[in-house]
């Protein structure tokens, strides 16, 4: 039986001294490589495969060759490049001091949150109930949109919790119609919801995938919008919708993805403009965290892959979405941010590609 192969994680093959050996007969330097440890919980394989990897494919065949004679036997000794444990408050350039707590600073506001049964949304369904926030949040999920109803509830917040699935116009119109029936009006939206596609290079996403980024996003964002207006002009009211670094710096194989988080954007500054005279202001997140989707749902090697991006910004740290993405949504969803509009930010730790912008 084989223990080795291309589709093993680079960690693992590096911790062992003949798959280690095999590695660097066919890739000489490779262990040396100040960059490998970003890409030890990736398959060789999927490294090879990452667009502007510089990694030979075509050694491929032959590395797979030698690791799978390697016997079963093969002793594993640590390495000094032993893979990172996870980020603790004792770790170097991971030091976070305790968010200050809830001031109730979106006491009696009504506010709407959409993808909220998991990760980020979910996160920032908690952060606004603790605020003080009556909330309407919604996501395709029923019962895991429960369990986020129930923990605001426990802050002592109203909730109205309801199944919609925002690529349908039918389902949002129900959504606010109830949001408004329960609560009487709409002081913040927040545009979460989104659909990310597989990573895959352009040439092999079809338009399928862009219909539904498109569908998910910037047009439920048109839709909810416009829905939401009538109760939010004529008073000091916020729009927060969600963007993201992929576009502002072309991210391969994002195309879908990208598109659609431009495309809201470019809405958003728009409707900042139109809106400001009515008292709605409109800005944008760009948010970097790790959420319960990213460690979940997707596969081990793309879910490491984004780990190991995510950390490599200024404050050498991944983000949270409780302590460092909820308070910047809060802050725009509040009062002392009643002179901004039309804004971007950049909630990312300082992120190598987009500190710059």
């Amino acid at each position: 039986m084989t223990k080795y192969s291309i589709k093993s994680k680079l960690g693992d093959l590096m911790k062992s001294p003949q798959a280690k050996a095999v590695l660097e007969k066919h890739l000489p330097g490779i262990s040396k490589d100040p960059q490998l440890k970003k890409g030890f919980r990736m398959t060789l394989k999927f490294i090879a495969n990452m667009p502007g990897s510089g990694f030979p494919k075509e050694k491929l065949p032959d590395i797979d060759t030698d690791l799978q004679a390697i016997l079963e036997d093969d002793e594993e000794l640590p390495t000094e490049q032993e893979v990172d444990e996870e980020p603790t408050s004792s770790t170097p350039g991971y030091t976070i001091e305790k968010i200050p707590d809830p001031t109730k600073r979106l006491e009696g506001k009504v506010v709407i949150l959409t993808g909220a049964s998991a990760g980020l949304g979910k996160q920032m369904s908690i952060r606004l109930a603790q605020e003080g926030a009556k909330l309407a949040i919604c996501a395709r999920s029923v019962d895991k949109l429960k369990i986020t109803a129930e923990l605001c509830e426990a802050e002592g917040a109203e909730v109205l919790a309801e199944k919609c699935d925002v690529s349908k116009y039918d389902d949002l119109k129900k959504f606010i119609d109830k949001t408004v029936k329960k609560f009487g009006t709409i002081d913040v939206l927040v545009n979460n919801a989104n659909f990310e596609a597989d990573r895959m290079l352009f040439l092999d996403q079809d338009v399928e995938m862009l219909d539904k980024s498109l569908q998910t996003g910037v047009y439920a964002h048109w839709h909810l919008m416009k829905l939401c207006y009538p109760y939010m002009k004529g008073k000091s009211s916020s729009i927060i919708n969600f963007c993201s670094g992929t576009y502002q710096v072309g991210l391969e194989m994002y195309a879908s993805y990208a598109a659609d988080k431009g495309a809201i954007r470019a809405l958003s500054m728009v409707v900042a403009r139109e809106w400001g005279a009515d008292g709605i202001r409109v800005n944008t997140i760009s948010p970097v965290a790790i959420t319960d989707t990213i460690v979940d749902k997707l596969s081990p090697d793309y879910s490491e892959w984004v780990k190991s991006m995510m950390k490599d910004n200024a404050m050498q740290r991944v983000g949270d979405p409780y302590s460092d993405i909820a308070p910047v949504l809060v802050f725009l969803a509040s009062e002392e941010s009643r002179w901004i509009t039309g804004q971007n930010i950049n909630v990312d730790g300082g992120q190598r590609e987009t500190v710059h912008i």
